[in-house]
């Protein structure tokens, strides 16, 4: 038969544990501290009793700690919270303290009966880790503008003087001859490598939090769902591409960046959705917004889909800004966000629809992207 310890035992269980250990009453003071605790504080028992504790408790951590110890007492329930304790050499150190709730033999609520061990040594090497990651992190950063700097620059010129080389030669070569064909096989591929740029300069500006700008004028959201449709007809010889326009397309927006947001969400469709089956465009919209729906049978894996509008998350792209880089949806979204809009999807029934959501009016409040 197991014998149960008696109260001297108890008591010298608790006197000689190497865990701090306290208690409190009723009302919420404190009217015990082991030997350990006492050592430990190097303060006598009479200092320490009622609120005497919490003279030794950091001023940075006072009033939290207070808070979380009085809030969890009034609902009578466990608690667990770190906080710095002076040590009997004046030095603070991290501790881990729980309190449990207890009651008497007859049942009644009598007070909190707590636990606390030194964690100093685990904090501080937690917080030289972290301090470790932010260095880390400005140092990503830092290398990140340069790298966006010479894309900015280094690349976009000689870019630019290839691509105005190859339309000479595209210009000045036989029609239908191989040296004109392959100009304009480096013009395409020019053209390709300026949008990954532009893609990645837009990507620095969200990370920088200074959005996408734009520059709103009157423009015909048909006539630019209209430009795209013929675009990507000449890439996807082998898709179906409608569209179907049940609004007026009029509004106040940035074309070069909507074509940019439709062109991706168009591109998106015909890269990722069902291998031959058609992409239906359709223009709706009231006297306030309108809205472009991009719809392509196929679904988007379930394990994707709530990180969809993150960079680097949506996948390879054909023909369209982002190819390779998975920035496609990432700009578009930013892009809508930039105009007061939005960018939804719905992904149901074996098939996927992107929807952009877009103010008409110029005046709309500008939201950072």
């Amino acid at each position: 038969m197991d014998r149960v310890l008696t109260s001297t035992e108890y008591r010298l269980l608790i006197e000689h544990s190497p865990v701090m250990v306290w208690r409190a009453g009723v009302d919420a003071k404190c009217d015990y501290f082991n030997e350990t605790w006492l050592q430990y504080t190097g303060r006598t028992m009479a200092q320490e009793m009622g609120d005497g504790w919490a003279e030794g408790v950091h001023p940075e951590d006072f009033q939290r700690c207070v808070a979380h110890y009085l809030a969890h007492f009034h609902r009578r329930e466990p608690f667990e919270m770190e906080y710095r304790l002076r040590r009997k050499d004046g030095v603070f150190r991290w501790i881990f303290d729980r309190g449990v709730p207890y009651s008497d033999d007859s049942g009644v609520f009598a007070g909190y009966i707590g636990s606390c061990v030194d964690v100093d040594e685990r904090r501080r090497a937690q917080d030289t880790q972290q301090q470790h990651t932010r260095e880390q992190l400005a140092l990503a950063r830092d290398f990140e503008r340069w790298i966006l700097a010479i894309v900015s620059h280094d690349i976009r010129d000689p870019l630019n003087t290839i691509q105005l080389a190859a339309h000479v030669l595209s210009r000045t070569a036989e029609p239908g001859g191989p040296a004109k064909r392959q100009a304009e096989s480096v013009g395409r591929a020019v053209g390709r490598i300026q949008h990954i740029v532009g893609d990645l300069l837009d990507l620095s500006r969200e990370r920088e939090g200074t959005g996408i700008s734009v520059d709103r004028k009157p423009t015909d959201m048909r006539s630019m769902c209209q430009h795209i449709i013929d675009e990507v007809r000449a890439i996807a010889t082998d898709r179906q591409i409608t569209f179907d326009c049940e609004a007026d397309g009029l509004g106040a927006w940035d074309e070069h960046r909507i074509l940019q947001a439709i062109s991706n969400l168009t591109s998106n469709a015909v890269q990722h959705g069902k291998p031959g089956s058609p992409v239906r465009l359709r223009l709706t919209g009231d006297a306030q917004r309108v809205a472009v729906e991009v719809h392509n049978e196929g679904a988007i894996p379930s394990e994707v889909l709530p990180r969809i509008f993150e960079p680097f998350r949506s996948g390879r792209h054909h023909g369209g800004r982002g190819q390779g880089l998975g920035l496609g949806l990432f700009i578009a979204k930013a892009i809508a966000v930039a105009h007061g809009g939005g960018l939804e999807v719905d992904c149901s029934g074996g098939a996927t629809t992107f929807r952009l959501v877009l103010p008409r009016n110029g005046a709309a409040e500008r939201v950072a992207a």
